[in-house]
């Protein structure tokens, strides 16, 4: 599920998810980035900030311990095969980019999952690792804690029925269900506010490039993924925004 951009964003969770505890969306009223998506002011709850995460190699974390950094932040599946996988081509791309430009330690290139039951940490481990790049983080987390973090982020979820014959990539099974998603990507700021947003399909740099996605993961693409991955469907996000944002809101200048 995807919503447009626009200049000025109202989401109310209530539109797209059951919300828990504090863990609805708050009004959000922002201004449009000039590289696209919106420019937003928003604190990130305390509640939020202590949920436990873990990333692919094992180490436990929080949003709130990634204080101090500015912190590029979307949502994905390792078994989706229509979007996530050029999801993750890109926040490795700007994972190179802060490395390259010598920014680990202040800025942060993050992408935590929607389905905590089957991205264990070791499956995580096992999708990175055919990117060959550790660059950027690849996160799962609790099924409660992951549900509050990407409700208050406006993050629709469902799980439903997947189509007839997709075979795990890892295990060689048949999936037993498919989780639908909202594609967002924000960006969180030093001071652990929420401070930027976009929506849609990821639009990789480079699409026609033979190494743009692991062997595996491309014979994994359905027809539609395929089909994203040379031109995805609009609205897209792309890194040149996220660049775009980071060097407008935080003067961080980064570059493919």
């Amino acid at each position: 599920m995807r919503k447009a951009l626009i200049t000025v964003v109202t989401i109310l969770a209530a539109s797209l998810v059951t919300p828990s505890y504090a863990a609805t969306t708050p009004p959000l009223v922002g201004h449009a980035a000039k590289a696209g998506g919106t420019v937003l002011d928003v604190p990130i709850p305390a509640e939020l900030l202590s949920i436990p995460l873990t990333s692919a190699s094992g180490k436990t974390f929080t949003l709130g311990s990634l204080k101090g950094k500015t912190v590029v932040l979307t949502d994905f599946l390792a078994l989706c095969n229509e979007i996530c996988p050029m999801t993750s081509v890109n926040m490795r791309e700007i994972g190179d980019a802060i490395a390259a430009a010598k920014l680990s330690s202040s800025v942060e290139s993050l992408e935590v999952t929607v389905d905590p039951k089957r991205d264990t940490t070791t499956r995580l481990k096992t999708y990175q690792s055919l990117f060959n790049d550790s660059n950027w983080t690849v996160a799962t987390g609790s099924a409660k804690g992951l549900a509050d973090i990407w409700s208050w982020f406006g993050v629709y979820t469902q799980v439903v029925k997947p189509d007839d014959g997709v075979i795990d990539w890892m295990t060689g099974k048949q999936i037993t269900y498919d989780v639908n998603h909202t594609d967002a990507i924000v960006i969180i700021g030093p001071n652990l506010h929420w401070r930027w947003l976009d929506l849609g399909t990821p639009a990789v740099s480079n699409p026609k490039s033979k190494n743009v996605l692991p062997t595996k993961l491309y014979s994994y693409l359905s027809s539609t993924g395929k089909s994203n991955l040379v031109k995805p469907e609009q609205p897209f996000w792309s890194t040149a925004a996220v660049y775009g944002a980071l060097n407008e809101i935080f003067n961080i200048k980064l570059s493919k």
